[in-house]
């Protein structure tokens, strides 16, 4: 899918990432697929159709091809 996103940008900063502390990876944390096995499939599908709906900024979701028209 491809979607054009249109912005008007006043300003553009970046970090040179000196102050970021170095951490060791342990492994990926497991909250994400416990919560999302908790919700199974239709009530995944609720929760992105109620909550994803519209983006921060309020404009409407890219419509997902499963969608339908």
């Amino acid at each position: 899918m491809r979607s054009i996103v249109v912005v008007e940008v006043e300003r553009i900063a970046n970090s040179c990432g000196h102050g970021v502390p170095l951490f060791d990876y342990r492994g990926e944390r497991g909250e994400l697929a416990d919560w999302v096995e908790r919700k199974g499939p239709a009530g995944l599908r609720a929760y992105v159709r109620d909550k994803n709906a519209r983006s921060l900024d309020g404009l409407p979701a890219l419509r997902r091809l499963d969608d339908g028209p």
